[in-house]
């Protein structure tokens, strides 16, 4: 049979644990060379939200919700963030081995050449769609399909999601990361980022039409032929025996950690190519990492990259220095990558979670370490420092509060921003209220252009991963502590708190703030 013959599987609609188990088992039959290559379409009965394959269920998806609202959880196969796969949605996967069409090539272009196909695909529907990398298919800037890929020895997978029925209360509502990694200038509004084939085609069409276009597109532009196909005997068997597998808390939260391991000290950093968390859980004594996790929405090549590189780290002494040596020698023996996150970057991130500890010695917990961000300084530092100001969330005010929407505050007493302001005078510092990001950075600039010293501030752990490179380009250095409530970002409203829109009140972490502010000024008066 020529490399160019690819069997059509149209698999309709499965739960989560059914189509997780055939992404894997079709792939991994291919590498064994038991099934021929395969273009399948797969569907969701019923809806469910799925993680990347090296992301945490317990950070990406409101459970409850989902729980409450029969949508399943499951993890795939390949990275990138969490997504909700309604019912009405249709996904597309193309499997084959290394060096045959389309697969022929570094994975960046066979990235490209295979969603520009689906691309032209959807806009045979009349409508204007183009691949953007990372793995993005957008219509007018806005996304319409998420794209992945995995891959095992001797065999690639690439698949996509076409959104079709608009439903994005369930997306907000089932998903924490919606807008978490999103820019000003990229979007104003979640709707403005994502979009619809059913609000973008008129009349409706049907899911026969759509699946179509692709085979077509596919077949024409990448020289592929399609025939009909059903699962192999093998692969039906292997479906009913592992489906229990895929089901299972192993398989769904194999990325997250039970409670009953401790805490681990962690830090988090946004890149080019998507988040990444870095998890260390240490040894008797605390000198040696006893275990480590590696999380985000990014894709490692291969599958199980990160699974190397968590068991490279255990024993690692837990300092700085020995943990980024202990990375990059990891990288420099092996062939397999995170795409679009150097080695160094990896290696910064785990060395950040390492410094945090120096932190025990004044008297900080472990999980106290966790909720503090740094900016432009090290976490062993802060003690040599002198904080020059105190900014506070506008969004920690009152939503009746006069001075809700514009700067200061009277020390009314009615919620924790007054408590603050007067206790930053005791400390010389001088407290301010932050309206908007942008007035974020001109603040800083204003001040520290004046006189030297740091920052202390509040903050969601999603606003410091999204702005720290943008706060970090400024000469002043600043410690942040976690909002210790729902935030913006976890509503969905990332971008109205941005322009200082955000009409919920999110509370401080007043505990951990008060001991920030006496650990940097050397406080020695008695509240």
């Amino acid at each position: 049979m020529s490399d160019k013959n690819i069997r059509l599987l149209d698999t309709r609609a499965l739960p989560a644990a059914a189509n997780m188990a055939l992404d894997n088992i079709i792939l991994e039959e291919i590498s064994s060379r038991r099934s021929p290559s395969t273009f399948r379409f797969l569907q969701f009965k019923p809806a469910a939200a799925l993680v990347g394959h090296n992301q945490d269920v317990n950070l990406e998806i409101r459970e409850d919700f989902c729980s409450a609202h029969n949508i399943d959880i499951s993890r795939r196969i390949t990275g990138g963030g969490a997504i909700l796969f309604q019912e009405s949605a249709l996904g597309w996967e193309i499997f084959g081995s290394p060096g045959t069409p389309p697969f022929a090539g570094a994975y960046d272009v066979v990235l490209d050449k295979i969603c520009s196909t689906a691309a032209r695909a959807l806009s045979r529907l009349g409508i204007q769609a183009h691949f953007r990398p990372r793995n993005d298919i957008e219509v007018n800037g806005r996304k319409i399909s998420g794209t992945g890929g995995a891959f095992v020895s001797g065999a690639m997978m690439f698949q996509g999601t076409v959104l079709i029925e608009n439903q994005i209360e369930l997306f907000l509502k089932a998903l924490r990361v919606p807008v978490e990694k999103l820019k000003k200038r990229e979007i104003e509004s979640l709707m403005q980022r994502i979009c619809f084939l059913n609000d973008l085609v008129k009349p409706a069409f049907s899911l026969e039409r759509l699946k179509n276009v692709f085979v077509s597109e596919f077949s024409e532009a990448l020289g592929l032929d399609f025939y009909p196909g059903d699962l192999t005997d093998r692969e039906e068997k292997r479906l009913t025996d592992e489906l229990g597998f895929y089901s299972s808390s192993d398989w769904v939260y194999a990325r997250s950690r039970p409670k009953f391991e401790g805490d681990p000290i962690r830090s988090i950093t946004q890149t080019q190519g998507g988040a990444i968390r870095a998890h260390l859980w240490l040894g008797p004594g605390g000198n040696r990492v006893r275990q480590a996790l590696i999380t985000g929405d990014f894709f490692a090549i291969p599958q199980r990259l990160c699974f190397d590189l968590e068991a490279w780290l255990v024993g690692a002494p837990v300092t700085g220095a020995a943990l980024t040596e202990r990375v990059l020698s990891f990288f420099n023996s092996c062939d397999g990558q995170i795409s679009g996150i150097s080695p160094q970057q990896v290696a910064d991130v785990v060395a950040e979670a390492a410094d945090r500890l120096k932190l025990l010695k004044f008297n900080f917990s472990l999980p106290e370490v966790n909720e503090l961000f740094f900016v432009n300084i090290s976490p062993g530092n802060l003690h040599d420092q002198t904080a020059r100001w105190l900014l506070l969330p506008y969004c920690s005010k009152n939503l009746d509060c006069d001075f809700r929407e514009i700067e200061g505050c009277s020390a009314c007493g009615a919620c924790e921003i007054g408590y603050f302001f007067n206790l930053a005078r005791k400390f010389n510092l001088e407290p301010l209220t932050i309206q908007s990001f942008e007035h974020l950075m001109s603040t800083i600039q204003e001040k520290s252009s004046k006189t030297d010293g740091l920052y202390i501030g509040s903050c969601c752990e999603a606003f410091y991963s999204k702005h720290r490179v943008e706060m970090e380009s400024l000469p002043t250095s600043g410690v942040l502590v976690n909002i210790d409530s729902t935030t913006c970002y976890d509503l969905g409203k990332g971008t109205d708190a941005y322009k200082g829109r955000f009409d919920n009140k999110t509370f401080l972490n007043i505990q951990l703030l008060e001991k920030t502010i006496r650990l940097i000024n050397g406080a020695t008066t008695s509240m």
